[in-house]
């Protein structure tokens, strides 16, 4: 909601929050293969149709079969012909039992391809304690030769300590993840043949799970409502605590005393066309206080207004360093009674001159 709106916020639509909640919350689900469950609606005529249902429109999910599903429910069922040929040909195409492999060729090229990387930085740190000693003057077989050159090496050491560990575990794990992919690959072929010799096929499922936390749409949006319906009341709030403030302000102004004939000396009315001319001369300013001057209850925020002296100077009143309200509100008076004058006399002249 905008600052300041003078409407409060519209509540949301039911129909839509409900839409939007179960279309979040209905997981399509797809397999490689393109099997899975789909949701949507039923149309006019029953066919299904994926997507959000309109209004008026029942909710609907359907399962998708894959081609391959398709071809092994239609050669498996009672209908189809013999399964011979069928358990003949996956038992010609059965893996072979998955079996553990020697990882020491796999643990060794990890090994060499680590150590190609980490070889040319051994000899530039090697070249470089060289350097380092000899210039330092410390001669080949020094004791302090000795203990800075096997100080380097046991670092290499360590290195290539941690790069046969670490190749010997990559190549494990390598081997237990290609033994687990043929272990599956021979399960399913399994699976298969015992579906097909009890002539029932249950093949594992391979789509993505359709269970997943559900989402409160619904929530969030009513958080958000409420959250908008707050600021707006709080706004609201704001404001009339503003208009109070200035009426009571005016109001306190203009009956700071009587107002009544008996309780004033009245004199004669005054000039408007003087009055709008000293409105005309008043001269209007951007200002504000400065901080050492403000009253009680302003800053140094900007107004706009006469200064006290010009308006003393043009009408007489005040003493220069204030402007009563009540006089200030009664020269504008008479300056806007002297322009709705005018604009009175110019219409009745337009007027007869268009009946002229």
């Amino acid at each position: 909601m905008g600052k300041g709106s003078s409407s409060a916020p519209a509540a949301p639509d039911p129909y839509e929050t409900a839409s939007a909640e179960a279309q979040v919350n209905r997981l399509d689900t797809y397999s490689p293969a393109g099997s899975g469950t789909r949701y949507g609606y039923t149309d006019a005529n029953g066919n299904f149709v994926q997507g959000v249902a309109p209004e008026g429109y029942q909710s609907a999910v359907t399962t998708v079969e894959s081609p391959w599903e398709t071809a092994i429910r239609e050669i498996l069922q009672p209908t189809s012909v013999s399964l011979v040929s069928q358990v003949s040909d996956i038992v010609n195409n059965l893996p072979e039992a998955a079996t553990a492999q020697d990882t020491s060729a796999l643990a060794q090229q990890i090994y060499d391809t680590g150590y190609a990387r980490m070889a040319p930085q051994f000899e530039q740190e090697n070249n470089r304690l060289l350097s380092n000693l000899q210039a330092r003057g410390i001669p080949v077989g020094a004791e302090a030769f000795t203990d800075a050159y096997n100080t380097q090496q046991q670092g290499v050491n360590d290195a290539l300590q941690n790069l046969t560990l670490g190749a010997t575990q990559a190549a494990s794990t390598e081997q237990s993840r290609l033994f687990a992919l043929d272990s599956a690959e021979r399960q399913s072929a399994i699976s298969e043949l015992m579906a097909a010799m009890t002539g029932s096929y249950n093949p594992p499922s391979n789509v993505a799970s359709g269970q997943a936390a559900s989402v409160d749409y619904s929530g969030l949006v009513n958080q958000q409502y409420q959250s908008d319906l707050n600021q707006y009341y709080a706004d609201q709030q704001s404001r009339n605590s503003t208009l109070g403030t200035l009426g009571s302000l005016g109001g306190a102004l203009l009956t700071a005393g009587k107002s009544t004939r008996t309780a004033k000396d009245v004199g004669p009315e005054v000039d408007l066309d003087a009055a709008a001319a000293t409105i005309m001369q008043m001269p209007v300013h951007l200002w504000s206080y400065r901080p050492e001057s403000a009253p009680e209850g302003f800053g140094t925020e900007n107004h706009l207004g006469p200064m006290a002296e010009d308006f003393r100077d043009l009408t007489g009143l005040g003493d220069g360093t204030h402007i009563a309200f009540i006089d200030h509100l009664g020269v504008l008076t008479a300056g806007l009674k002297a322009a709705l004058m005018r604009i009175a006399l110019l219409e009745r002249e337009i007027s007869g001159a268009e009946v002229n």
